[in-house]
């Protein structure tokens, strides 16, 4: 059941960033939900989970808007490999570690997707990527107020909480 809530919200992200935040562009960044949703349930699911969840919505994304199909979906699961790495390290009860993680990840993630670009073919400039790689990563941790307090509910008492027997 939580894969298939999972399923929805990166669907929902993945609609909001194609219409409704086309419109909310500061700094010539906006904001990633579905980056954002593979760091959190990462860090609260592992490494394993992380990545699982990064390839899958990183994949759907790619579907929708990628020019180079299985560039998101790359960058997205070695992001949230990354990022689950974290969770038996991380006290996740203090709000300023998500956000920290969220900060460092979008960061991460930023630079993977440069690196990724250029091996493709796809060449971005480095001076583009000093402009983007800040705002973007300032952008996407403004969002976790919002979204972190239901995100940790749901994943330690809610629908998203990991299923630890076997």
């Amino acid at each position: 059941m939580r894969y298939v809530v999972l399923a929805f919200l990166g669907l929902i992200g993945l609609v909001l960033e194609t219409t409704l935040f086309n419109e909310l562009i500061v700094a010539g960044v906006k904001p990633d939900l579905i980056l954002i949703i593979v760091i959190l349930y990462a860090l609260f699911n592992g490494p394993r989970q992380g990545a699982f969840v990064g390839l899958t919505l990183g994949f759907l994304e790619d579907l929708f808007q990628a020019k180079y199909f299985g560039l998101n979906a790359a960058t997205k699961f070695i992001t949230g490999l990354l990022a689950g790495f974290l969770e038996k390290r991380m006290y996740k009860d203090n709000f300023f570690v998500p956000v920290l993680v969220l900060f460092t990840g979008s960061l991460v993630h930023t630079l993977l997707y440069f690196l990724f670009s250029n091996l493709v073919g796809y060449q971005i400039e480095t001076e583009k990527l000093w402009r983007v790689i800040l705002p973007f990563a300032v952008y996407n941790t403004c969002f976790c107020p919002f979204i972190y307090s239901s995100f940790y509910k749901s994943s330690t008492k809610g629908i998203l909480k990991r299923n630890t027997s076997v």
